[in-house]
């Protein structure tokens, strides 16, 4: 990218997001989310094409105001059925302004109605710190994400350990989701 092109939201995005299918219980999804340290899902069909977002505030909302129980429930329950999503070469300017504008905590990066990235609010800051640092910059926090999990980008259902209690990583919605 040249000083005077405007970078695409490929530029920024993370690539091959983690997915998880319809059916996954929202316990496994959020046991997926803390052990990948991420929090948003793009949700799939058996076909890979994309139908929805999961996030840690939807599953703490299905929790908490819905009376959803998480161990019980599938993601097709609490999950955005409408997620924004753009191509890989749209500007991130218009991405970063929809975000801004809709209060969206990430758009998912499409390539044939299948998710090829995630561009996250962390990624956002990281395209700001290179904009205020005049040059490109490197990530200073990745997805954790489990080396020889299959398919890379596809979650499966397996056991994981979420933290009991709060944490001063979690925040509010781990808090929260502690209780139940």
């Amino acid at each position: 990218m040249t000083r005077h092109e405007l970078p695409l939201v490929s530029d920024y995005m993370t690539e091959l997001p983690v997915t998880v299918e319809t059916g996954m219980r929202l316990s496994d999804a959020l046991d997926r989310m803390y052990s990948d340290n991420i929090r948003h899902l793009p949700v799939v069909d058996d076909e890979g094409k994309l139908v929805g977002l999961i996030s840690t505030r939807d599953i703490a909302a299905a929790a908490a105001l819905r009376g959803i129980d998480p161990d019980v429930a599938t993601v097709e329950m609490a999950m955005a059925t409408v997620p924004f999503s753009c191509a890989e070469h749209s500007p991130l300017l218009a991405v970063v302004e929809r975000m801004e504008r809709d209060r969206l905590g990430s758009a998912i990066v499409t390539r044939e109605d299948r998710p090829s990235g995630i561009f996250t609010t962390t990624d956002a800051l990281r395209a700001l710190r290179g904009q205020l640092l005049g040059e490109p910059v490197e990530r200073l926090v990745r997805p954790e994400v489990a080396p020889g999990e299959g398919e890379p980008g596809r979650a499966h259902l397996h056991a994981r350990t979420r933290i009991k209690g709060a944490s001063h990583k979690d925040g509010m919605v781990s808090w929260f989701l502690t209780r139940f």
